[in-house]
């Protein structure tokens, strides 16, 4: 029987970051991963914003090429174009990023466990207890403190009396051949992504992943938006090889217990708005290692001591991903026909350029924007009003303290 300090579930990035910080602070760390390497999450448009890749050093090797543009296709075909001078985000191999964070976090004494299954968990007043598969053999880990990080469809934290991620969609992605895209594209129609939207980010000069979410169905929305595109020139998709991937749109219910804490995709630390995980993922791992630490100082690893962490990353995140979720919700109520009337006003109005050069503009904090963006919108407040929550109107009439992402 092996006994660690902390046992890692899941070696994504926000696993990998947690494994990384507790083994800089000299604790012994296991991670323990399904698969025979580590992460490589195959439904995932790779693209992580440049505050995410300064904040976490993140390494050029696995970034594919940068992005300073985009277009936004409403359901009629027209399009909004915003750009800026400055990077604004990173395209990435997304099976090298996970690679390079699990690499850091070996080379500074992680141990990976690949190839092993958690069959069992169970948590006492002396530690924790997990029972895995690993090389057909069965085997007892123990550890002080677990940090569950294995993803959207980890059902750990509902064995343990955590509850269940219950508001969630379904991505589906492809890599396929394209013709003259270097840009990345966003098409809001609700006939092409029912409740979301479908993207074509570029990769290479001929390469790029097209993809979608949807509630239901992903994967046939996807080879109908594949056709389309293949039939105006863009990409080339006679075969399409489509990988699949939960995203949570809300959070746990809790994301802490008597030595346990939940990590990233499990915990629903996500953005609404865009499905977007890594970098959230990435801050809330580095609240988790703090947490952790405290309490190996006082020998502590209760619910009490623990609770620490939610109340931290919720300080962090929570009102950025209420505000996503009441957008996301917004969406999913509209039209095409109203999305197409949005659209116009923007354009007629020039409202996307003013968002560009706004203070709330972020590429990872949309809450600000989104506020900002029905500040500016009220010719159709009458479209959405009766949709509009108190808490939302509320933040309408106070601006925050500080701007997204700085320090609180």
């Amino acid at each position: 029987m092996s006994h660690y300090d902390v046992i890692v579930i899941g070696a994504g990035p926000a696993g990998s970051r947690v494994a990384y910080k507790m083994t800089e602070t000299g604790r012994n760390v296991a991670v323990l991963e399904r698969h025979q390497t580590a992460g490589g999450k195959k439904c995932c448009t790779g693209i992580i914003g440049k505050e995410c890749v300064d904040l976490f050093d993140i390494t050029g090797s696995c970034i594919l090429r940068e992005a300073k543009s985009a277009k936004l296709y409403a359901p009629s075909g027209e399009f909004l174009r915003v750009n800026k001078d400055d990077v604004q985000a990173y395209i990435v191999d997304r099976a090298a990023f996970d690679r390079c964070l699990a690499e850091k976090a070996a080379a500074a004494g992680a141990v990976y466990l690949t190839n092993t299954f958690v069959n069992d968990i169970s948590v006492s007043g002396e530690g924790v207890e997990i029972t895995v598969s690993r090389q057909g053999n069965e085997e007892v880990l123990t550890a002080e403190v677990v940090v569950i990080a294995a993803g959207f469809a980890s059902k750990l934290p509902q064995k343990l009396g955590l509850g269940h991620i219950k508001d969630f969609t379904v991505g589906a992605q492809a890599e396929v051949e394209a013709h003259g895209i270097d840009e990345v594209e966003v098409y809001c129609s609700q006939k092409i992504a029912p409740g979301f939207f479908a993207w074509l980010v570029p990769i290479s000069q001929n390469r790029a992943r097209v993809g979608l979410c949807a509630y239901e169905r992903p994967g046939a929305y996807l080879r109908e938006f594949a056709a389309l595109l293949a039939s105006e020139g863009k990409i080339s998709a006679d075969t399409l090889s489509i990988s699949y991937g939960g995203i949570p749109l809300k959070p746990l219910a809790k994301t802490y217990t008597n030595r346990v804490l939940v990590v990233g995709d499990a915990a629903g630390q996500a953005k609404p708005t865009t499905g977007g995980g890594i970098y959230y993922g990435l801050l809330c791992a580095d609240i988790a290692s703090q947490t952790i630490q405290q309490a190996f100082a006082v020998n502590d690893f209760s619910r009490r001591r623990l609770s620490q962490y939610e109340k931290l990353w919720k300080k962090k995140l929570g009102r950025e991903l209420q505000i996503d979720y009441f957008a996301r919700r917004l969406y999913r109520r509209l039209s095409d026909k109203r999305i197409n009337d949005i659209f116009s006003i923007i354009r007629d109005n020039n409202i996307h350029q003013s968002l560009l050069n706004s203070s709330s503009m972020s590429f990872d904090w949309h809450g600000e924007l989104i506020l900002d963006g029905l500040k500016r919108l009220d010719p159709w407040r009458q479209l959405i009003g009766r949709y509009i929550p108190a808490y939302i109107s509320k933040a309408l009439r106070h601006t925050p303290p500080h701007p997204p992402g700085s320090p609180s």
